[in-house]
């Protein structure tokens, strides 16, 4: 129990923690100084860069964007699928700054029919290899029906299209009744195949650099183009990263990846 001195004691404390504090001029400076360093930072001042990136592109995209981020501030958030799910998203409002596809027809539709972005002028950025995964590693395993195969879904992912053109070569007729695994998109594809759900897969070779690479003449190109979707004009960090990703510097951190570069 306080005696009559504690308990006034007590109040006086109590009254004090309740007072208003005001801030000290060296407050106001320090204040003053964090609000300079966050304006002076493009990493705070200015809205992310939102990319749309097709899955079998976005591992090497995540590097690309991890160096870009360091040196420059500039913060990016990835949105990956299958070519034609972005496309889709794209082409019903999703507020992407770059679209990154997994193939040149996209990007040209986007720019010839989106009339209500101000896009930018579509460009390649990397040449994609398709390659057979699993087994002995010769594509005559595309003939033996018993083997399982996985490919990316033909309707959604250009690297599926590429898969199917192969399949359907006559010297792979006997194997049309093979157990066929459609993924979502090419990593789906690959991870049917790693997780050992199945004998083979056609995928790209950035995903599988060891597997045996499938002629180019066997399939479409596979022409891996970009656009902006958003006006660089306005916006100062996607200027920059535009001219990043088209950089000597980029061009050989895709070649590392598995691509092959643009004409």
């Amino acid at each position: 129990m306080l005696n009559c001195g504690a308990l006034r004691a007590h109040r006086r404390q109590g009254a004090e923690s309740h007072r208003p504090q005001y801030a000290t001029p060296e407050t106001h400076m320090r204040y003053a100084l964090f609000l300079l360093l966050i304006l002076a930072n493009p990493g705070y001042s200015a809205d992310p860069i939102r990319v749309a990136v097709a899955a079998n592109f976005r591992g090497a995209l995540e590097q690309i964007n991890q160096q870009f981020q360091q040196e420059t501030g500039h913060a990016v958030v990835l949105s990956s699928a299958s070519t034609g799910v972005l496309y889709s998203q794209i082409t019903h409002g999703a507020p992407f700054d770059v679209f990154f596809a997994a193939d040149k027809e996209s990007v040209i539709k986007l720019a010839a029919t989106d009339s209500n972005r101000d896009t930018g002028q579509p460009f390649c950025y990397a040449l994609g290899r398709l390659v057979l995964a699993g087994g002995d590693g010769k594509l005559d395993q595309l003939n033996n029906p018993a083997k399982s195969l996985a490919i990316a879904n033909p309707a959604t992912a250009p690297y599926g299209t590429a898969a199917m053109a192969v399949l359907q070569r006559t010297e792979f007729s006997q194997g049309t009744g093979r157990k066929l695994v459609r993924g979502a998109n090419a990593v789906q594809a690959y991870q049917f195949w790693h997780s050992g759900a199945v004998d083979l897969a056609l995928l790209p070779m950035a995903l599988a650099p060891e597997a045996t690479a499938v002629p180019a003449s066997w399939h479409q190109a596979l022409e891996q183009f970009a656009i902006a979707l958003s006006p660089a004009a306005s916006h100062t960090a996607l200027g920059n990263y535009l001219n990043w990703v088209r950089s000597d510097t980029v061009r050989a951190l895709i070649t590392d990846a598995g691509y092959e570069p643009c004409p």
